[in-house]
């Protein structure tokens, strides 16, 4: 079954179903983007692609900065996502600025199946927090941090 329907960027456009859809889920207004008011119907309803990549890029600056902050203020370590270990914000198997940025670069093609996003960069702590918080976390394997 073929369709036509009205998308905000792109004027009459045609819509293809391999199979017969009900006629109350046939056609759809078209959701334009938040940002940019193009056609995001193709994408997330309500942010259209290029604006999810603009997003997503935002993203890791503002998350980069924030980490930078962190170590330029004396904190060094960090809990895993999982919680239970310590580890020195250099360790190798924790997400890093650059890691994140590396699986980011080249992979904008994978935005339509939700693939391209940023993983949020660890909060870091300085020594003296973790004394005060007064955590007992078993020390990574790998780094060893003993900050206490």
């Amino acid at each position: 079954m073929v369709e036509t329907g009205d998308h905000a960027d792109q004027g009459l456009a045609l819509t293809a179903h391999e199979m017969p859809v009900v006629p109350s889920r046939r056609s759809h207004p078209c959701v334009p983007c938040v940002r940019c008011s193009k056609c995001s119907c193709e994408h997330v309803n309500g942010i259209c692609r290029s604006c999810d990549d603009i997003r997503v890029d935002r993203e890791a600056e503002v998350d980069i900065s924030r980490w930078k902050r962190q170590l330029a203020v004396g904190a060094t370590y960090e809990i895993g996502q999982s919680g239970n270990r310590l580890h020195r914000w250099d360790c190798p198997t924790l997400n890093s600025a650059e890691k994140g940025l590396q699986r980011l670069q080249g992979n904008e093609e994978l935005v339509a199946y939700g693939a391209y996003y940023w993983s949020r960069l660890p909060d870091l702590y300085t020594a003296e927090e973790l004394r005060l918080k007064g955590t007992r976390k078993q020390h990574c394997g790998v780094c060893g941090p003993d900050p206490l």
